[in-house]
């Protein structure tokens, strides 16, 4: 069976491993059956004594509560830990999260949830936005008030300096962190100080997106004796973290959970093993040729220019990465997805221009402790930035070029998702409030509101006649295009696109 750990001062234990709800296969969403199967999994988990399942309304494409509806109908309630999510972007006042949990009360057929967390906190500026007078936070107390929610928790990407304030700010009493081997730096001093404070923490993301399994014999250095595979060691090593209560596993299929399995039955490390795992990972993310995040080329930079986090970055570029990346299959947009997801997300680093600001004296080559040619590195990274169109000058000018300018009085975004959230705060950020009112769309207008504001279907096109769709989803952009334009062109309704062919995501 898998052991279970105490999450922080909540009472409540939980198994070490949980399971994921967001990498099932897309073939297993489309019918009855699928879903059915999809909760059979999490059944079978359950048996083994998983306690946990992470779910959010957005997962699984739009299933994942159904599917936990499902899973209640297979195991007893009190068998599971359940956990409801609000994003500031689709839910940013008070009552928008009273509606969320309680949309999710009614798809789930929970009676309650063990956990609400305050979900995707990417920055100390969000968070405050979180925590103003009716805002989110306040929602989440009222749904803890009313016994809709048990426990309130916080999910971060944010950068490890950003993250230290959510910890210390008080509100949560535990945080989902992503940590694994290529993370350990970063995230490990914010593990540190949450189990200090005596906050429960747990942890996704502990394959790296699954870069870990693809390098197989790049990482293998983190195994010991008895780990089966890289993979195997990665996910223990994530748990052998002191504070660790729980990590989660995405589960596409059986395959997943029976090696999840496999890495925590009967599993519980001693101190000797924690200190072993630290030392092996030590080893096997200081390779030659990846950057070990010494900082030592940062105090020599004549413009203190952010050289560890940037080469870090470009580090994906040197791993075997999985054949499909945010909808992508191409190689080269893949590699460079990667490594700009993990400099705009990992690292909260929006380079200002497509323009290099290295001045090549080599200065920082000088001082690396693994020899690397930082200066070759940053130009590359800064030729991927050009050709993704992936900087803040890109962003304003792509904003500026589809929605100003045209006379439109009524612009429709789709989907209704906190992308379309992100990209009408980076349009106010540098152009003020619009001059046109924004319409949400979505093909399932039943998500509710977003930013305060109804969302509409299909059907709403022709009584509201907004003067033109903008799609703002990287992954889905084309499916969403192959399914609305049919629809816009008897209407006379221009559709455009935030993404170009070659873009990066705006949101990882």
């Amino acid at each position: 069976m898998i052991a279970q750990r105490p999450l922080g001062q909540t009472g409540i234990s939980l198994s070490v491993l949980g399971a994921g709800t967001t990498r099932f296969l897309s073939a297993d969403l489309r019918d009855s059956e699928g879903l059915d199967r999809c909760a059979a999994l999490l059944a079978r988990a359950v048996r083994y004594g998983v306690n946990y399942i992470d779910n959010a309304f957005s997962y699984a494409e739009g299933h994942s509560e159904e599917i936990v509806a499902r899973l209640l109908r297979l195991v007893p309630r009190e068998s599971v830990h359940l956990a409801v999510k609000s994003n500031s972007g689709s839910d940013p006042t008070a009552d928008d999260v009273l509606r969320r949990v309680e949309s999710g009360l009614r798809r789930t057929g929970a009676e309650y949830f063990d956990f609400l967390y305050l979900w995707s906190v990417l920055d100390a500026e969000q968070l405050a936005f979180l925590l103003r007078p009716s805002g989110p936070y306040e929602g989440a107390l009222e749904a803890k008030k009313r016994g809709w929610v048990r426990h309130l928790l916080v999910s971060s990407h944010a950068p490890a300096r950003d993250a230290a304030q959510i910890v210390d700010c008080g509100a949560f009493e535990g945080i989902l962190l992503s940590y694994n081997l290529m993370s350990r730096a970063e995230t490990g001093p914010v593990i540190d100080r949450a189990a200090a404070r005596g906050m429960g923490v747990l942890i996704m993301n502990p394959l790296g997106g699954g870069i870990l399994p693809q390098n197989e014999t790049l990482f293998s250095g983190a195994r010991l004796p008895g780990d089966a595979s890289t993979a195997e060691a990665a996910l223990r090593f994530a748990a052998s973290r002191a504070g660790v209560t729980c990590v989660l596993a995405g589960l596409a299929g059986t395959r997943d959970l029976d090696q999840a399995i496999h890495a925590f039955d009967g599993w519980e490390p001693d101190d000797a093993e924690r200190n072993a795992r630290e030392k092996a990972a030590s080893s096997a993310a200081s390779l030659p040729g990846l950057c070990t995040g010494c900082g030592y080329c940062r105090p020599v930079c004549p413009l203190g220019l952010p050289i560890p986090e940037w080469i870090q970055s470009y580090h994906q570029k040197l791993l075997r990465l999985p054949r499909e990346l945010y909808g992508l299959t191409e190689p080269e947009e893949i590699e460079r997805a990667a490594v700009l997801g993990r400099l705009i997300q990992g690292f909260s680093l929006l380079p200002a221009s497509g323009e290099s600001p290295c001045i090549g004296c080599g200065k920082c080559a000088s001082v690396c402790t693994q020899h690397l040619p930082i200066p070759q590195r940053i130009a590359e990274l800064y030729t991927m930035i050009r050709t993704a169109h992936a900087s803040e000058a890109d962003r304003r000018e792509r904003l500026s070029t589809l929605l100003r300018g045209h006379g439109f009085r009524r612009v429709a975004f789709w989907p209704a998702s906190g992308t379309t959230s992100f990209v009408l705060r980076e349009y106010r950020r540098f152009f003020g409030e619009p001059d046109f009112e924004p319409l949400f769309f979505d093909s399932s207008p039943a998500a509710g509101t977003l930013d305060g504001q109804p969302v509409y279907g299909p059907a709403d096109l022709t009584r509201l006649r907004p003067d033109c769709v903008l799609v703002a989803s990287f992954r889905f952009r084309k499916v969403i295009r192959e399914a609305v334009e049919p629809l816009l062109r008897p209407l006379g309704i221009p559709l455009l696109c935030l993404h170009q062919d070659g873009d990066a995501p705006w949101v990882f």
